[in-house]
């Protein structure tokens, strides 16, 4: 079986919008513990975006223009 490679995706998030991603990924692993489930692909997702490196970015409005 031929693997194909995936598309790399990126976000530009607010410090709000992340916390509350990570927090809503983190409530989502307790419910897969608490349902006695495989919890590795929730905590490989959580480290990944957790140690995801941060860049300043410049965002052009239409006002800007």
């Amino acid at each position: 079986m031929k693997y194909t490679k995936q598309p790399k995706r990126y976000l530009c998030l607010s410090d709000f919008e992340w916390r509350v991603l990570v927090k809503g990924i983190n409530e989502f692993r307790k419910q897969v513990i608490d349902e006695d489930g495989c919890v590795e692909a929730v905590n490989e997702l959580l480290i990944k975006l957790i140690d995801a490196p941060t860049k300043k970015i410049r965002v052009i409005t239409e006002e800007a223009k």
